[in-house]
């Protein structure tokens, strides 16, 4: 059994939390808490497997309730399920230790699949965060390319393509000192440490094709 501490400073939510976690035979809720102090209190106390919190409540926030939890017991499972669901506030609650993220537009039924989930030691996000948070990764992918100069971004090319740096050379009329310098740059500027990293990053942004 999977025991379950709900934190929320609306009643109306614990409810729905308590009564979606008692549809499951293999989770039980051994606590609620209106407020991250008493969620801290009854944590300390009952040592739940898994505790879901809101972020904005009164007095200390779900962020904080995260961080103390977790600075009591580095291997807690905290899901953070909130109506503030930006992308930067979820990398953010990850960053910070957080096993899950729901928002609380989306489906019920995230609920219990979380708690499976991270109970599992699994990360979990709705699927409608995970496709967001996709796409924010993607756009900041595409910002780094922008950050390329032409010749950098033209070695790219050719290196994604499969070139080696002696035909990128004689193509570019460039030493192979040169391009090898080019190449370090541009690894390092797209976080792409291996020749395959460099293929996938160029397929994914359409600088080649999938194909290739």
């Amino acid at each position: 059994m999977v025991s379950v501490l709900i934190v929320d400073d609306h009643a109306i939510v614990r409810q729905g939390y308590v009564r979606l976690i008692a549809s499951d035979p293999l989770l039980s809720v051994c606590g609620e808490a209106e407020s991250a102090e008493e969620g801290y209190s009854l944590y300390s106390g009952k040592t739940p497997d898994v505790v879901i919190t809101d972020l904005a409540m009164k007095g200390l926030s779900g962020m904080t309730l995260l961080q103390k939890i977790l600075s009591r017991d580095k291997h807690a499972k905290v899901i953070i399920c909130s109506m503030y669901d930006d992308s930067s506030l979820i990398s953010t609650a990850l960053n910070n230790g957080a096993r899950g993220f729901i928002s609380k537009s989306s489906d019920p039924v995230h609920i219990v699949n979380a708690i499976h989930a991270v109970h599992a030691g699994s990360i979990y996000l709705s699927e409608d965060l995970l496709s967001r948070q996709h796409d924010n990764a993607l756009a900041k992918e595409a910002e780094t390319i922008k950050h390329l100069s032409s010749k950098e971004f033209e070695v790219f090319k050719m290196l994604a393509e499969g070139k080696s740096i002696p035909e990128c050379a004689k193509l570019l009329s460039l030493s192979q000192k040169t391009v090898n310098n080019y190449q370090t740059a541009i690894r390092a500027k797209l976080k792409a440490e291996t020749p395959a990293a460099l293929v996938h990053f160029a397929q994914r942004h359409g600088v080649i094709k999938s194909f290739q």
